[in-house]
């Protein structure tokens, strides 16, 4: 029996979205294959969209950032957070590497945590990297914030890295110079089920209203502007991970409908996001328009925003306008935003899985 060890990321659900229909390929090439999860993302998510024989063994993987919300990074704890984890890092290393060994598994994939990658090459597990992003490159990106602190942090981060027998990085990603061997590939996202009922219909929504999804990822939204939201004529926005303390007409909570994400993205008329992989190369895929906040501080929010330009259909929001609820405008005009004359590229997670299925003993 085949068996993968695949370790994720849970800053956010975008590490887990872009691994998921990877791992659904490599199934339908490979036979009984078994992959263990090795990931604090919650079990629900793999539930919706995995396909394969799997387990989760829920233990930290790497730190990410530190968030207040999805817009806003916390550097300092970030910082902090990231001394903690390396505190007594030969141990934590030994640790993973023994768990690995007790499985026994023919490869170790990471997305795109460098403890995975140093814990499996301790216990002489060939390993992969699959990702559009690494941890040093974004932690880079926060160092004009903080001078030289995360210096010494970085550097550990990419002689880790450099372990690794190969990389996979998927567009669009950014570079990756700690990895000394890559191949590029097309980007890996799920793609939804058939909708089996009509979300209009579920909620009451009248045709002529526009369905806005705000999507902001793994890291709950909070603060939303919600009376300018019910004051918004002609719009019905769906809202992720938020209780509402008050009845609201134009406001709707997803939790409340019975149908995978998935699905409920493939109805909406508007995506309002982050800069975000999955969400955005979702919505590219689809044809859905996008209406995106900007962070300025993330280091792959530039290549996504590039290729929904390029590929689809989208206008930015300010982060001030998005506070205030000034959304009605941008929101009219992204539905009047021409379909690109490019056509998105396909996704690639069976070339993937290929690549991946000739580590595998069978």
């Amino acid at each position: 029996m085949p068996i993968v060890w695949c370790s994720i990321s849970a800053h956010g659900f975008g590490h887990a979205a872009q691994v998921i229909p990877i791992l659904n390929e490599l199934g339908k090439i490979v036979e009984n294959l078994q992959v263990i999860l090795r990931t604090c993302v919650p079990s629900s998510i793999f539930e919706e969209y995995l396909h394969v024989e799997w387990e989760v063994q829920a233990v930290q993987q790497d730190i990410g950032c530190v968030q207040r919300g999805p817009l806003d990074i916390d550097i300092k704890g970030t910082l902090d957070a990231y001394e903690e984890f390396h505190e007594n890092w030969n141990q934590r290393v030994a640790s993973e590497a023994a768990a690995i060994n007790a499985v026994h598994p023919d490869l170790v994939i990471s997305n795109i945590s460098y403890l995975a990658i140093a814990s499996a090459v301790e216990a002489n597990c060939p390993v992969v990297a699959i990702a559009s992003l690494c941890w040093d490159q974004v932690l880079q990106g926060l160092m004009p914030s903080l001078g030289d602190d995360y210096g010494v942090i970085v550097e550990h981060i990419q002689k880790q890295y450099g372990k690794a027998h190969h990389l996979i990085r998927l567009y669009p990603g950014i570079s990756m110079p700690a990895f000394s061997s890559l191949t590029d590939t097309g980007p890996s996202f799920p793609l939804g089920e058939p909708s089996s009922q009509d979300v209009r219909e579920l909620l009451g929504i009248e045709r002529g209203e526009t369905l806005v999804l705000l999507a902001f990822g793994g890291v709950p939204l909070t603060g939303l502007p919600l009376a300018q939201m019910e004051a918004c004529e002609g719009f019905h926005f769906l809202v992720v991970g938020m209780l509402l303390e008050s009845s609201f007409r134009r406001i709707h909570r997803v939790e409340g409908i019975h149908l995978s994400f998935g699905e409920i993205m493939k109805q909406v008329d508007v995506v309002m996001t982050k800069p975000g992989y999955a969400t955005i190369t979702t919505a590219v895929h689809y044809g859905i328009p996008l209406v995106y906040v900007r962070r300025h501080n993330f280091v792959d929010e530039q290549p996504l925003v590039d290729y929904v330009h390029k590929y689809g259909r989208a206008l930015e929001l300010k982060l001030e306008n998005f506070k205030a609820g000034v959304w009605a405008d941008t929101l009219q005009a992204v539905l009047t935003v021409p379909i690109a004359a490019k056509i998105p590229p396909k996704p690639e997670s069976p070339v993937v899985a290929e690549l991946l299925k000739k580590y595998l003993k069978i």
